[in-house]
């Protein structure tokens, strides 16, 4: 959440909420309904209200989600990606930091193509547009250069822990301009630069500043005096500054003694005035050597504080290591008087104060996306260890909620909500009862999205998300008088209840209109008849069907085998009962008996219990006679049958 001071004040323009009062819902996952609403208690008078007639109108206020942009889609997508990957590996028992490194280059990778990307979008936006990418594109520059020293001092640590290579090394990657320009001196190739070429001597100092001695040297050979003696000692002097390499062979004690030495016959030919022929040289050298005064002279050929901090570290400490850091950058943006919000991020990483970086990124207006993907990296490189006031260590609790709040903005989208559903099942403690909410609350839409949310349920083991999302699909079919689809929709919930009540849409069909619809879906349930009796009895509906089919082939002796097992069955629904008792009538009045005296009293039988239909009431009377004939002649039959 916003600080107060940064909160951002919107004007709801509707009159009614201004003489009645405000209240907000919260609809969905990032979005609050404000609608007019007088407050009504127990003591107040009951008078019609004084603000009716009225339109109310309800007001849908949306926090700004960049990563909804169609510019940022791919930096959400591709994360997710390396996210994932990232929680593959982290239960494996080998050293992880090559791989957690090999990740966090990864991300940063997706990050410079996301500013690049923007940078396109920039040039090619309307002048509305503008403003609003430009404010993009600095927030993922800063976002990458926070995410680039983070891996430097937390993720790659060197052996021996001197952290001067990396730092100048992450200096010129942000602030290339002063090599860019020295490659373009360079590429004249002439002895072009004089004493009144002041982006020459700009150049030679920004590149100096940023370590790059070799490019200082190329440029100081290229001057008009480049033959004068000092211009040569200059050269000697930078060719042979010792700087260090842990894998150079020396140890920090060897190296240090090495590089004092060469300082002090450096100061040495400075006081001696050996470069005093060129005042440019001279402070050059002056600066070389690690004289802060001179330092600060050329702070102005830099856009940053840590530009100077690196070449400080360089040229007067060049062994520091990270604790050591916070002393050296505390001093140079204290006098610098840094104040941007990128400095305050910088500064808290170089003093080892995670928990400030991590309030100072959740206010980056990115939505989250850094805060949980950067913490992340650094929880399972085991480098997040945060302490509350209360002296309680509460790492994983603030790991967990970062990725929460993140996955949750992403399930607000039309789209990015699958990719968000990933994030949950590694949040242990609220994940996955968080991902059933907010399944239960996404749009259903397309057909398509609810087998897409139906299916991320049963990977969870969600059972009611599957249940309540089948059955609303199954209520929006019925309305459409698509009963096959609902029917379908029923068995994917494995709801017995809905089923038996869509079976009974279908029998109740039948019923009136002597029609059954969907015949194939319905021969062919299987074993999914068995989750309800309902059902069950609509899957017999094909011996039914069957039987229709052999009464009108005059095999009615097969024909009535199949009635009476429809009717022992006791899966008949009431209202459907009448029809199969109407349709044993014709077979009791045959010709040639065809029930026997037991199929006849099993027939008796049910329409004392299931005659009392009332539109059977006008055909039981037929119905007892024919059965009373037809046992009389059963009953002779089998009688005869027996004496044989």
């Amino acid at each position: 959440m916003a600080e107060v001071s940064n909160a951002q004040i919107i004007a709801i323009p509707d009159d009614v909420c201004r003489r009645a009062g405000l209240a907000a819902t919260w609809i969905g996952q990032n979005k609050i309904g404000v609608h007019a609403y007088k407050h009504i208690n127990a003591h107040s008078k009951d008078v019609p209200s004084s603000l009716a007639p009225c339109e109310v109108k309800v007001h849908c206020l949306r926090q700004e989600v960049i990563l909804f942009e169609p510019a940022l889609r791919k930096l959400v997508n591709e994360s997710n990606g390396v996210f994932l990957a990232i929680q593959k590996i982290k239960n494996s028992t080998e050293d992880l930091r090559p791989e957690l490194l090999k990740y966090s280059k990864h991300y940063r990778s997706i990050l410079r193509a996301c500013v690049e990307n923007l940078q396109d979008v920039v040039e090619k936006s309307t002048p509305d547009k503008k403003p609003t990418f430009e404010n993009y594109l600095t927030i993922f520059y800063n976002v990458e250069c926070v995410w680039h020293l983070t891996e430097i001092l937390y993720v790659n640590v060197v052996p021996g822990d001197v952290i001067l290579p990396q730092l100048l090394e992450w200096v010129r990657f942000h602030f290339p301009s002063r090599e860019l320009m020295a490659s373009k001196i360079l590429a004249k190739k002439s002895l072009a630069a004089d004493l009144d070429n002041v982006q020459y001597w700009e150049a030679a100092i920004g590149c100096a500043l940023h370590g790059k001695l070799d490019t200082v040297r190329s440029l100081l050979a290229m001057h008009s005096k480049a033959d004068n003696p000092a211009f040569g000692t200059a050269e000697n002097a930078i060719r042979t500054m010792p700087v260090y390499n842990v894998y150079g062979g020396y140890s920090v004690n060897e190296f240090n003694m090495r590089w004092k030495h060469w300082q002090f016959d450096l100061s040495s030919q400075i006081e001696s005035k050996t470069f005093s022929t060129d005042r440019n040289l001279e402070l050059l050298m002056r600066l070389i050597v690690g004289e802060e005064l001179v330092l600060w002279e050329f702070s102005k050929y830099t856009e940053a504080w840590y530009e100077l901090l690196a070449a400080r570290l360089f040229y007067s400490a060049p062994c520091s290591k990270q604790p050591e850091l916070a002393r050296h950058a505390n001093h140079i943006a204290e006098k610098w008087r840094a104040g941007r919000y990128l400095d305050h991020v910088i500064l808290a990483l170089m003093e080892s104060d995670l928990h400030q970086v991590i309030k100072e990124i959740q206010h980056m207006s990115d939505n989250g996306w850094f805060a949980a993907h950067l913490i992340n990296l650094l929880y399972n490189c085991g480098r997040l260890d945060i302490i509350d006031k209360h002296q309680i260590n509460v790492t994983s609790q603030l790991h967990e909620s970062l990725i929460l709040d993140y996955a949750s903005t992403l399930m607000g989208h039309h789209s990015l909500w699958q990719c968000g559903a990933s994030y949950f099942e590694h949040c242990p403690a609220q994940g996955l009862t968080r991902l059933q909410a907010l399944l239960e609350s996404i749009p259903l839409g397309s057909e398509a999205r609810v087998n897409k949310i139906i299916e991320i349920a049963r990977q969870k083991h969600m059972t009611n998300v599957v249940t309540s999302v089948s059955k609303i699909q199954g209520m929006k079919c019925i309305r459409q008088g698509r009963l096959g689809n609902a029917l379908a929709w029923a068995l994917k919930a494995q709801d017995g209840a809905f089923a038996t009540f869509i079976a009974d849409q279908f029998l109740k069909n039948y019923a009136k209109h002597g029609e059954l619809e969907c015949q194939d879906l319905l021969e062919n349930l299987g074993s999914c008849m068995l989750i309800s009796d309902r059902l069950t009895f609509l899957g017999l509906y094909r011996k039914y069907c069957e039987f229709h089919q052999t009464y009108g082939l005059g095999e009615f002796k097969d024909a009535a085998a199949l009635l009476v097992s429809l009717l022992v069955s006791n899966l008949t629904p009431k209202y459907f009962w009448s029809i199969l008792l109407t349709d044993a009538i014709p077979l009791l009045e045959a010709e040639d008996a065809v029930l026997s005296s037991k199929d006849t009293f099993e027939l008796l039988q049910t329409v004392e219990e299931h005659g009392n239909d009332p539109k059977f009431q006008d055909k039981i009377d037929l119905f007892r006679l024919a059965a009373a004939r037809n046992l009389a002649r059963a009953l002779n039959i089998e009688g005869c049958l027996g004496d044989h």
